[in-house]
């Protein structure tokens, strides 16, 4: 090799014929690894010259082994399990968390964030941030310039971001599908919040299934809700008023169902026969509700850890730091509420 080219973990993973993430776990003892294989790995790296670019901050053997986590919406099932997720994973990978809450997650003031968590040291940040509106400005002009690896959640994919998502698109279709095949024609939509990301997608999703099956699609299907179950019976209010037609609906949420399913209660609406349901998120709660909750679910822990273990890969090798975004196909849990007898 060239000895004015810089060496790779990819070029001692291809020289040792061991994958890149062996080569990681060699380096960083964040898993076990067998001992011929560490030693021929180790000889490797001696013989290449192969130094990981962040070991002037000491990333083999005196990293700070903390990750930095900017966070918000606890209060909201999805979030705070994500947040489960990342430190479930990152506890058995070594890494302590300095965590950062948001509670205004709309906010452009993402640098001072940023800053603060840098002078802290952390070896990598996940951005746990919901994407809203225009709160990725920031990071579209400095993410190059952030002299640490960083990992977003919930978000578009952008010009060499590394992401982790749900694919809600593919959720939304999911649940009006099933609603279609059920027999419902006449599918009304409980948003969430428009200038949400993940709100965004699974309208789409249930926009492509209506069209796809040849049915229209006008603003009269749809009201928007806060993700909370005031909202969805609020919603469910306005939607059935000004979609007189409606035979079947699905909302964005369970907390929004829930306060659906009151609504439609004390309307003496009937689940499933007069207006079938679909939610989405499968909280714990969902089968309890009255009738059990049809939903979609989501891998939310899964999304924390797969963003954790994706941060250790950028913190050994940089240069891995390519476009990347990744989605988790979610899961559709058929009960009661959208089977009509």
């Amino acid at each position: 090799m060239d000895s004015r080219q810089v060496v790779t973990i990819t070029d001692v993973a291809r020289r040792a014929g061991v994958s890149v993430s062996t080569v990681s776990n060699v380096l960083t003892g964040n898993r076990p690894v067998a001992e011929a294989t560490r030693v021929r790995v180790l000889a490797i790296v001696e013989e290449l010259g192969f130094r990981p670019n962040r070991l002037a901050r000491g990333l083999v053997n005196r990293s700070s082994k903390t990750l930095g986590v900017v966070a918000a919406g606890l209060e909201y099932y999805g979030p705070s399990s994500t947040l489960v997720g990342i430190e479930q994973q990152a506890s058995e990978m070594g890494y302590t968390l300095i965590l950062s809450l948001i509670h205004a997650p709309e906010t452009e003031d993402v640098e001072s964030i940023v800053a603060n968590l840098l002078t802290h040291q952390v070896d990598g940040i996940i951005w746990a941030i919901p994407q809203i509106g225009r709160n990725r400005l920031w990071w579209e002009r400095a993410y190059r310039h952030v002299p640490a690896p960083v990992v977003f959640l919930n978000t578009k994919l952008y010009p060499a971001l590394v992401g982790v998502d749900i694919d809600n698109r593919c959720g939304g279709r999911k649940a009006t599908e099933h609603l279609l095949e059920m027999g419902y024609r006449r599918i009304g939509l409980i948003a969430g919040p428009l200038d949400w990301w993940a709100a965004q997608q699974r309208r789409d999703g249930w926009q492509d299934a209506l069209r796809d099956a040849g049915f229209a699609v006008d603003d009269r299907h749809v009201v928007e809700g806060d993700w909370k179950p005031g909202s969805g019976e609020r919603a469910l209010a306005n939607l059935m008023e000004q979609y007189t037609e409606m035979d079947a609906v699905f909302v964005s949420n369970d907390q929004m169902a829930l306060g659906a399913m009151r609504w439609a209660r004390d309307q003496h609406v009937h689940i499933p026969q007069d207006l079938g349901m679909v939610g989405y998120d499968d909280l714990p709660e969902a089968e309890f509700f009255y009738p059990p909750l049809t939903t979609v679910r989501q891998q939310v822990i899964e999304v924390g850890k797969l963003a954790v273990r994706e941060l250790a890969r950028l913190i050994i090798d940089p240069e891995e730091n390519t476009e990347r975004l990744i989605l988790l196909e979610p899961e559709l849990v058929v009960r009661a509420s959208s089977q009509r007898r």
